[in-house]
């Protein structure tokens, strides 16, 4: 050591200072950078049609599965066309709703599993609005806040914020008649 780095002298709270920034964790993302992967990465799902599914695909002829592969970005509506096509019939809308909970089960990220967690909520949200159809165990009170705090992410592209309030909208009228049953 040299002499000059043993004549520091530090008072307690310098020293605890400098052990605090030598411990500290790496600088986190923005929250706006944050923000900006999940409406980038919802934008990129909600634009690619549903996958086929594996265990249809494995039951065809070995020649037609790559073919399939292939057409499948053809074959099929955008995620975000069908959680907003009120003639989209309600089992393709389940089918969604079960691809969104098994992809945000297994995301590898916060923020993949925030953004099937939107899709999955989209769904409902169609069900409700465009089927009369309450396809979840959750209270309509429960619902109509899910909706109200996805209405209000940044982050959600505006299509999907408008489906969330109406969905919240549906949900108020119909726990105020499940409340006040006499109206």
């Amino acid at each position: 050591m040299d002499k000059e780095s043993k004549d520091i002298e530090l008072t307690g709270e310098q020293k605890t200072r400098l052990l605090s920034l030598g411990l500290e964790s790496e600088p986190t993302e923005d929250d706006t950078d944050i923000d900006e992967k999940k409406a980038d990465l919802l934008y990129e799902v909600l634009s690619h049609p549903m996958p086929v599914d594996n265990s249809v695909v494995s039951s065809l002829p070995v020649a037609l599965r790559g073919l399939c592969m292939r057409l499948s970005s053809v074959a099929g509506e955008h995620l975000g066309d069908l959680l907003q096509n009120p003639e989209r019939g309600i089992s393709v809308i389940k089918e969604i709703k079960e691809y969104a909970k098994q992809s945000g089960t297994s995301a590898k990220s916060e923020i993949e599993s925030d953004i099937f967690l939107v899709i999955y909520y989209g769904t409902i949200a169609n069900a409700l609005l465009f089927h009369n159809q309450k396809i979840t165990q959750h209270s309509y009170n429960d619902l109509e806040q899910f909706f109200c705090s996805f209405a209000k992410k940044d982050w959600i592209l505006d299509e999907l914020t408008e489906l969330f309030k109406k969905a919240q909208e549906y949900c108020q009228e119909k726990s105020e008649e499940v409340n006040n049953p006499s109206k």
